[in-house]
């Protein structure tokens, strides 16, 4: 710095610019005044800290303002101001949750117990007469279970397939070279089959017959599980009724007989009126019946087959 620049400091409070010589300090301004204005100005808590600034003029002097003693309370305002939000934030919602939950304990403490309810409106009383009621319409049509046996026996399985289309169209070769036959979806499967008997040895001669025809077919053991159906007891007294006449009209096709189709009227005349879970079966038991008695063995076997897969669909429903 040269010899005449001025300085900017701060004395007893006051921006004052002060002239550097380069000669020695003059006696007042001695090193051990200087000290002890130094000491003097620690120990002042008053005299503020400064910082350093770059003036504006163009000669470009530096000074030293005062540092805003805000600055150094300005952390602990914003924690409190932080502290003074979040917990007004936080006060709210626990305030809002604690009067949820009076409001919900108010009104149970307010809702009267059905019990006591129930005696003082005598709504008891009219709940046990509708049950009453309800019992006693109910008596007319009441359901028990009617146990479906399984059946197994030996059919010629001409073909398995995993798509319908397929096994349609091999049903109708079949049909087309004069020999019926019909297609039972079973699991993920669809299976074509030509006959039935209760013999293992029956039906490898009729298989026989067959491939004589050039009709290629396989003789294989085939069953349906046992089961139960809820029905009103006319409904189950005739599906008992229906059970045995299909066993006896196999027996009879198996012994070179045709069906019976007066025994199957009886059957017919005997399907309770207003049914609902066996309509659908009803119905076509009516349609296989009116075939019967016009038709060689084969179509017999076909007849059973069908009436017996039908049968099935409606035991598993």
């Amino acid at each position: 710095m040269g010899k005449g620049k001025k300085i900017v400091v701060w004395m007893n409070g006051t921006k004052t610019k002060l002239t550097r010589y380069d000669e020695a300090p003059d006696e007042q301004y001695s090193i051990k005044e200087f000290n002890k204005e130094q000491a003097a100005a620690v120990e002042d808590s008053d005299i503020p800290e400064l910082i350093r600034q770059d003036s504006d003029e163009p000669d470009s002097e530096v000074y030293f303002t005062r540092k805003s003693r805000f600055r150094a309370f300005k952390p602990f305002l914003i924690a409190a101001l932080s502290a003074i939000v979040i917990g007004s934030v936080l006060g709210f919602f626990m305030l809002n949750m604690f009067v949820d939950i009076n409001d919900d304990i108010g009104r149970q403490g307010d809702a009267p117990p059905l019990a006591a309810a129930g005696d003082e409106d005598g709504d008891e009383g009219s709940s046990n007469s509708d049950k009453g009621d309800n019992a006693g319409s109910g008596s007319d049509d009441a359901a028990s279970s009617a146990a479906i046996d399984a059946v197994n026996v030996f059919v010629l399985q001409a073909g398995k397939f995993g798509e319908q289309a397929n096994a349609d169209e091999m049903a109708a070769t079949f049909q087309e070279s004069g020999y019926p036959a019909m297609v039972w979806e079973k699991g993920e499967f669809f299976f074509v089959l030509s006959g039935i008997t209760d013999s293992k040895q029956q039906a490898a001669q009729l298989a026989n017959e067959l491939s004589d025809e050039n009709l290629e077919v396989y003789v294989k053991e085939w069953g349906t599980e046992s089961g139960e159906m809820d029905l009103p007891d006319e409904e189950k007294e005739w599906l008992q009724t229906y059970e045995q006449q299909w066993n006896d009209a196999l027996d009879s096709v198996n012994d070179g007989n045709q069906l019976s189709q007066d025994a199957w009227a009886d059957v017919i005349d005997e399907i309770p009126e207003n049914t609902e879970r066996i309509t659908e079966f009803a119905d076509f038991l009516r349609e296989q019946h009116q075939q019967m008695g016009q038709a060689d063995k084969w179509q017999d076997q076909v007849i059973l087959l069908s009436l017996w897969e039908q049968f099935n669909q409606l035991v598993v429903q």
